[in-house]
């Protein structure tokens, strides 16, 4: 949910975050999903071909800015293999951090691995609770 002053407050796997992270992802998430209402997103050369060539690998949330691009990349490989203490403590920051592209996966993770879910909630610790 978001708060209008730059600031949201997320609630998943039983544990509740805020800050500025939350609002920007919130914010990419939200961007992400008016893309399927996009048609420019879903077929190649939409403008000259309509509808003719659906894209079959619709990336939602992978953005198109090439330079993000090498950001997001080694922070996908660096959440393999990141360890649930550190996982936890990242989620766990304070409301004024707005990087949100490693914690976003560090919650698609938990998405996918229960263990790594249930041992990230183990260390999740923030200082306004």
């Amino acid at each position: 949910m978001m708060t209008a002053d730059e600031i949201a407050i997320g609630a998943k796997y039983g544990i509740a975050f805020t800050g500025k992270w939350v609002w920007a992802m919130k914010d990419y998430i939200d961007r992400a999903f008016m893309k399927l209402f996009d048609p420019n997103y879903l077929f190649e050369d939409y403008k000259n071909q309509g509808t003719a060539k659906p894209l079959e690998n619709n990336e939602l949330f992978d953005d198109d800015d090439k330079e993000l691009q090498k950001t997001i990349g080694p922070i996908k490989e660096r959440v393999k293999t990141i360890d649930p203490a550190e996982a936890g403590k990242l989620l766990s920051c304070n409301e004024e951090e707005s990087d949100f592209h490693e914690r976003f996966q560090i919650l698609m993770r938990m998405h996918n691995d229960k263990e790594f879910e249930d041992a990230v909630v183990s260390h999740f610790r923030p200082e306004y609770i």
